[in-house]
């Protein structure tokens, strides 16, 4: 017998909204941290009065309709969360132009603005939304359907057909839009940490629509988010365990049937969650992992972030928005290190309890190529002259920004246990995206997968979808395997 009916591995928000959704269909479930706090990327710090989103800036799927707000619905928490507008959702200065580029967090305003500026391409902006919003539905239809998308493909899905193959810049190219309009249509591509050259349309997609309802933060800090649904699986009894890092799966036969912890304590489970970045445990564990790991080792990650926390006077910031991405118009070399956008957010625009009385919270981050990992002399030299070219565009920050303290690809990896830090799991490129991606049970008996680094991909939205997802699997597949066991059971 079982010690679980499943067994989680990890607590970010992919593991915490699959084990939440178990418990609700009344599985019994144990869920394994390696650290002594849940929440994955999903935490706050504190310095001075200051509160910080470690490593979020704004949240898509939280409006009315969206993916992170129907899930707080259905477990009942939505009303004990309060989430914060921040519209517009980032505002762009990008080299092309000396006036700031807006983003809206609704795709209607978003589409009419794009619109008005260029109202010969109408047309084309209409046929670019049209496709993102036929694309995301159709990818969701795959992860929620019965049977194989393999059979009838292109008439079921015809957009993943027809498009599933493209760049953004390709499909953008096939309408003729001009490179200005592709940069504003495609501003969002920074979250995918990907050139419009590189990025999969699929991925996209995903990303424009999971923010189609608006932008947000949450009061409190992301941190509120890990609070309501830890509190939620501790009131229905899940057994947690901190500190317990999985070594190994445990098989009987070519089932995975539980996990080993570094500790040697041994847990059972009908079925057993991946909820992490699982190239360390399928290397230490049994022959049936070998195809798994052998796509894992295939595929390309992310890259990570060099972030550094401010406090500013009030002053400071007048007339600033909370979220800002800024685009040079040439690399800039910091040590190693080529920088050519960085992004500034000023979360107590939004949250103000985030900072203390007459100061604001201010961040500067800049992503980092996957594997990029400086250390304390290449992290000041990168900060240096990040504050130097803030305050060449904001002069008025000259002097007032007071540091608190960076984080860089070493911390997240330890706060996750990703590869090298990474942002959002595996890349988003075409040959990794959408119906290439791996899927939340990957052919291995018992065993399912959860995270960033499944369909549909990274963000919180995108990883607590995957837990949506892979929960309805476990549980059809629990339920099947106790129906088929009560019947093989003599009366």
């Amino acid at each position: 017998m079982a010690d679980f009916d499943a067994v989680v591995i990890g607590s970010g928000l992919g593991g915490l909204t699959t084990a939440a959704l178990l418990v609700k269909q009344g599985l019994k479930v144990c869920l394994l941290e390696k650290n002594n706090r849940l929440g994955g990327y999903a935490v706050n710090y504190t310095a001075r009065g200051h509160r910080f989103d470690v490593a979020t800036q704004a949240l898509g799927g939280c409006g009315e309709g969206g993916i992170v707000s129907a899930l707080l619905r259905d477990l009942g928490l939505y009303n004990k969360l309060t989430f914060l507008p921040c519209e517009p959702a980032r505002i762009y200065h990008f080299p092309d132009s000396p006036a700031p580029f807006i983003q809206h967090g609704f795709l209607k305003e978003q589409r009419n603005l794009l619109c008005s500026l260029y109202p010969d391409q109408r047309l084309a902006i209409e046929t670019c939304f049209e496709v993102f919003t036929t694309l995301f539905a159709e990818l969701q239809d795959i992860a929620v359907a019965d049977t194989s998308p393999l059979f009838g493909f292109s008439k079921k899905y015809p957009a993943l057909a027809r498009y599933g193959r493209l760049t953004v810049k390709e499909f953008f190219d096939s309408l003729h839009l001009p490179e200005k309009l592709q940069i504003r249509i495609g501003a969002r591509s920074g979250y995918c940490m990907l050139p419009l050259s590189d990025l999969s349309l699929v991925a996209f997609a995903c990303t424009e629509m999971s923010y189609g309802g608006g932008a947000w933060m949450v009061r409190g800090g992301v941190g509120q988010l890990v609070t309501v649904l830890g509190d939620y699986l501790r009131e229905d009894r899940v057994e947690i365990y901190r500190k317990s890092r999985v070594e190994r799966l445990l098989f009987a036969g070519d089932k995975v049937v539980g996990v080993e912890t570094r500790q040697g304590k041994k847990i059972t489970g009908k079925a057993v969650v991946m909820a992490v970045d699982g190239s360390g445990i399928l290397a230490q564990s049994e022959e049936p992992c070998a195809p798994l790991l052998a796509k894992y080792k295939k595929m390309a990650c992310t890259g990570s972030y060099l972030v550094s926390y401010y406090q500013v006077p009030l002053d400071c910031v007048e007339n600033m928005q909370a979220n800002i991405e800024v685009r040079l118009p040439r690399q800039i070399i910091a040590e190693t290190t080529k920088i050519d956008v960085y992004y500034l957010l000023i979360p107590s625009l939004v949250d103000k309890d985030s900072a203390p009385e007459g100061k604001h919270s201010f961040c500067v981050s800049v992503p980092l190529r996957a594997g990029v990992m400086p250390d304390h002399h290449e992290r000041l030299a990168i900060r240096m002259r990040l504050e130097q070219l803030v305050v060449e565009l904001y002069p008025r920050l000259a002097g007032k920004l007071s540091f608190l303290f960076t984080l860089g690809p070493d911390h997240f990896k330890s706060m996750t246990g990703n590869s090298n830090g990474a942002a959002y799991g595996f890349s988003q490129t075409v040959s990794q995206s959408g119906i290439y991606r791996l899927g939340n049970n990957p052919r291995i008996a018992g065993l399912y997968l959860a995270g960033h680094w499944t369909m549909p991909g990274g963000g919180i939205a995108g990883v607590m979808t995957s837990g949506k997802l892979c929960a309805r699997a476990v549980i059809n597949d629990v339920c099947h395997l106790e129906k088929l066991t009560s019947k093989s059971m003599p009366s």
